[in-house]
């Protein structure tokens, strides 16, 4: 997707107004493309469905895999990997505390027992992807030969939990507009619990 396309920026700022205002089963393709100034053809051009405009209003707030090139990304040290780690969970941990965010993840949340698909296109354009990204640097390590092999969807589910339960905990969980004060996480200390798990190979220790 363009992410320069104008009028991909017009209606996904738009889609995130009315989503928040009015929740996404109260809002219509007309009514997305009347606020976006475009009009419906245009809408379908640039998305196959509405639920693909959350999908993307979503992965716009949020770390993704175009922030961080796993396919380009180099590794060849532990200092690299831990520096890299250090990157991700970062950003992730930032676009997950965003509130606007947290506000739409309830969105889906309260539409997926009536729409399901809305659910998947998330799980498939959020969680996976952050997933992935994780699994995609942990894989450059081991090509490179700086860690051994291992379970790689799991040992990346090991490092993402932490953050995403620290989200829940402190911002989906709590009200909007309850006065209380968010917990900080230490994310360099959650990656270097996270890096005496793995097993690096000789000539990186």
């Amino acid at each position: 997707m363009d992410h320069d396309d104008v009028k991909i920026v017009q209606i996904r700022a738009a889609a995130k107004t009315l989503f928040l205002r009015h929740g996404f089963a109260n809002v219509s393709t007309a009514a997305l493309a009347k606020e976006a100034g475009v009009s419906k053809e245009t809408l379908y051009t640039r998305y196959p469905s509405k639920e693909a405009v959350l999908a993307d209003v979503l992965e716009h707030l949020i770390t993704t895999t175009e922030e961080l090139p796993v396919a380009t990304t180099v590794i060849t040290c532990r200092t690299d990997l831990e520096r890299e780690l250090r990157n991700f969970a970062d950003k992730l941990l930032a676009g997950l505390m965003d509130r606007e965010y947290m506000e739409l993840a309830r969105i889906v949340i309260a539409e997926t027992p009536r729409l399901p698909h809305v659910g998947e296109t998330f799980r498939s354009s959020v969680p996976d992807r952050a997933l992935g990204v994780a699994e995609g640097l942990l894989a450059a390590a081991r090509d490179a030969g700086v860690i051994e092999d291992m379970d790689l969807r799991n040992a990346a589910r090991m490092l993402v939990s932490p953050l995403v339960i620290h989200a829940l905990t402190q911002v989906l969980l709590v009200a909007p507009g309850t006065e209380q004060p968010v917990e900080t996480f230490d994310v360099d200390a959650c990656v270097s619990l996270f890096l005496k798990t793995i097993v690096f190979t000789e000539e990186t220790t």
